[in-house]
């Protein structure tokens, strides 16, 4: 049933018609009791009625929203006009498109539900002058794209593009509070700089204008975020034939990639290019996974890769695939002649089947250059070429690839079109080699044999193809040539003789001849093994000989170092003045004291020490005293008495305390000679009153002082000086009874010739001896 909407104008009525059901007929006249009987403004809401421009003059358009499934549209305007109304969604209804008259539009709609139990009334009124709008565009009409920290917005306004002079555009970060709002310059495009790789979100209207009355604001337009990376790109080739999912002359290629934010991508592209140039229909694919199989042939090839979402896309990641100079599976060979400059001619098999074939070519560092061609027999001649002139000397390589596509001869799908047949090398002229193989070393020499190695020439200086090798090695001025196989660097000589020299040179040579020699590489054969042994031992006696001359040289450095640095203290034992007293002195007096000694030590123990003073004519220089002989006891500390060497002669007598309470150091390892005089001493022999008693126990009062004072020795070593003193002022035995304090012995421990004496004593077993006058100069006994 149809169903009449009828819209009541100021100069006219206007009905409109829907498709769904209707209450009635379209009767403006009814329009009041509607009116009256659907009071409910509820159910319709939303309504609004706007005259859009279009490219001859504006029409009206009215939309709603309703709950209802029937709506009834009246409008008045000098006379009334149905028109017909949709659904836009299931709640939102649209008029279709009416003319404008211009003046006061008036616009009723009823709304009723399907069983017609219940209806909505909504009323509208406008000026026409006020009711012009511009926009919004919609999502299709709005393109972006973000690059480098800007976005660029194009807007399509169709028809109302010359009455919008500007717009504007909202925007903020994706779920940001606040808006920002910049206005462009023109109606056609715009561009925000300065933006974050966010994702942004834009609403657009246009700028009021007396044509644009109304500019409603867009629904808000999600930017992506700007995809600032480039894909990390990778491949790798399978092999699949015992599969046969590939055919001899291919291989399959897996391209594989990776995005850092694969969240804001929405697919990537790949593209596929032959490095050739030559074109091919499709050779770009758009793909949401992040891998690509391939079935190429062995020509280069260039993979590029990009990630894209609907504002932009990413930077490219590029790969190139090398080509294949060799394979397993060649069912062809292929062969080439350089004819001229321009042009070359190709033979291949007759069992190939295909009759679509493509030729590319180039020199090394070349881009390739390539022919396709359409042929039915076994050999082509490319003439005319205009790709690439040949050059003399040059090296030039040829594939032939197969297509199975007998319509044409084009590539129509980079994935499986085409199969590589052969490959080929040839020259337009060849020359012989520029250079000398290089790095040539002789290694593992004995003495018969050696190993030459070398490096191969360049493909530049070969100028031609390599047909081998030259070797001259030399002997005594007699040159030997070997040729060798162009395919190896490695080359051993046999036969040669022991213990001689050689020299080697190489050289390679081509179709053109032989190219230039290396420098001179000499060696020498190892000798005989006994003339090897021979020279081992002759220098191991060198090595030991300036071994020795080395440790002697050290020995004689470090003496005179240590002389230099450590000097040694002179030896008071080997003085000249002690050998001249002993020769002056000691013949005379040498019998009668030994003798008196000996007589004297008879009532002496273990335990005592004797000293026997003897009364004899003295010189003038000495007084004479009776003897009297005198026991000390030692402590019972001392084990050995013969260890006991006497002290300096006294300068001071120490006292009981000092005596009893110290302990003096005793030499008894020197063993001086003793100073002999030809004075004649009174020795003294001390013994003790009370065999208990011990030298602590005496005190001054028992001694009695010398007629003459005895000398002092101040020197520290038996010199030339102490004999000219003993000479000049001579020498008093002091009388056992009294000692001078003033004469005890500074440093008893340096009294050299007393320890002379008693080291002679000990030396001759006679412990129990005591040094007579002529040993002693001072007779005193001082126990320490």
């Amino acid at each position: 049933m149809r169903k009449c909407s009828a819209f009541y104008f100021t100069l006219g009525f206007i009905s409109l018609c829907t498709t769904e059901a209707s209450t009635g007929s379209c009767d403006c006249q009814n329009v009041n009791l509607l009116k009256d009987k659907c009071n409910n403004t509820e159910g319709v809401y939303d309504l609004t009625c706007f005259m859009k421009h279009t490219k001859s003059d504006g029409v009206y358009i009215c939309e709603w929203k309703n709950e209802g499934n029937i709506s009834t549209l009246y409008a008045v305007q000098r006379k009334c006009r149905c028109v017909t109304v949709h659904k836009k969604n299931a709640t939102a209804w649209i008029s279709d498109t009416f003319d404008a008259i211009g003046g006061k539009l008036i616009a009723h709609v009823i709304a009723n539900t399907e069983d017609q139990s219940r209806c909505s009334y909504k009323y509208f009124s406008g000026n026409s002058s006020q009711m012009t709008r511009c926009g919004p565009p919609s999502k299709q009409n709005v393109t972006f794209k973000r690059s480098s920290g800007h976005l660029s917005v194009e807007v399509d306004w169709g028809d109302e593009r010359t009455y919008i002079e500007k717009f504007s555009v909202k925007y903020r970060e994706f779920r940001a509070r606040m808006w920002k709002e910049q206005v462009s310059k023109n109606n056609r495009e715009f561009i925000i700089w300065n933006l974050t790789s966010l994702s942004y979100e834009l609403q657009i209207h246009c700028v009021h204008n007396a044509k644009c009355a109304q500019c409603p604001l867009s629904e808000v337009i999600v930017v992506p975020q700007e995809l600032t990376d480039a894909p990390s790109i990778k491949w790798e080739i399978q092999e699949d034939i015992q599969n046969h999912l590939i055919s001899a002359g291919q291989r399959k290629v897996v391209v594989m990639w990776e995005y850092a934010n694969s969240e804001a991508v929405a697919d990537y592209n790949v593209t596929v290019r032959k490095v050739s140039g030559e074109p091919i229909n499709q050779n770009s694919f758009n793909i949401k996974d992040t891998s690509l199989n391939l079935i190429l042939s062995y020509s280069a090839y260039s993979i590029s890769v990009r990630a894209l979402n609907s504002a932009g896309s990413s930077p490219i990641s590029s790969i190139a695939i090398e080509k294949m100079d060799e394979w397993r599976d060649s069912f062809g060979l292929l062969s080439v002649n350089i004819t001229r400059n321009n042009s070359f001619s190709l033979s291949w098999s007759s069992s190939v089947s295909s009759v679509c074939y493509s030729v590319e070519w180039w020199a090394k560092g070349q881009i390739p250059a390539f022919r396709p061609f359409y042929e039915k027999r076994a050999h082509r001649e490319i003439t005319d070429i205009t790709e690439s002139i040949f050059q003399p000397y040059t090296r030039y390589y040829f594939f032939l690839h197969t297509r199975p596509d007998a319509d044409t001869c084009n590539m129509k799908n980079v994935n499986n079109s085409e199969m590589t047949y052969g490959t080929a090398q040839a020259y337009l002229s060849e020359g012989s080699p520029m250079s000398a193989p290089g790095n040539v070393s002789i290694l593992n020499i004995t003495q018969h044999s050696s190993v030459i190695t070398w490096s191969p020439v360049s493909e530049e200086d070969l100028q031609g193809f390599l047909l081998g090798y030259y070797i001259y090695y030399t002997e005594d001025n007699n040159e030997i040539p070997l040729e060798v196989d162009p395919s190896i660097n490695r080359f051993e000589l046999l036969n040669l003789e022991s213990n001689r020299a050689y020299r080697v040179q190489l050289s390679a040579f081509t179709a053109a001849g032989e190219g230039q020699r290396s420098d001179f590489k000499h060696f020498e054969t190892n000798p005989p093994e006994f003339m090897a042994l021979s020279s081992i031992i002759a220098a191991v006696i060198v090595g030991i000989i300036i071994l020795l001359l080395a440790v002697h040289l050290s020995c004689r450095l470090l003496h005179r170092a240590k002389k230099l640095m450590w000097p040694s203290i002179p030896n008071p034992e080997n003085s000249n003045a002690v050998q001249k007293i002993e020769i002056a002195y000691e013949l005379g007096i040498l019998e009668p004291l030994n003798r008196q000694r000996l007589e004297e030590s008879e009532g002496c123990d273990s335990s005592t020490v004797c000293v026997v003073e003897s009364k004899r004519e003295a010189t003038p220089l000495i007084s004479q005293t009776s003897v009297k002989p005198t026991i000390l006891l030692l402590s019972e500390d001392e084990d050995i008495l013969d260890e006991i060497a006497p002290l300096d002669t006294p300068t001071q007598l120490p006292t009981r305390e000092s005596v009893s309470t110290e302990t003096f150091p005793m030499d008894f390892i020197k063993t001086d000679l003793t100073l002999s005089t030809s004075v004649d001493n009174d020795v003294t022999s001390l013994e003790s009153k009370d065999p208990g008693l011990t030298i602590s126990n005496m005190t001054r009062s028992d001694f009695i002082p010398a007629s003459q004072p005895a000398v002092v020795f101040m020197s520290d070593y038996t010199t030339m000086e102490i004999f000219q003193q003993v000479t000049m002022t001579g020498i008093q035995c002091p009388s056992i009874q009294t000692v001078n304090q003033e004469f005890v012995p500074v440093h008893p421990e340096k009294d050299y010739i007393r320890q002379s004496c008693f080291a002679r004593n000990r030396q001759s077993n006679n412990p129990s001896g005591a040094c007579n006058g002529a040993e002693v100069l001072n007779p005193e006994i001082t126990v320490l």
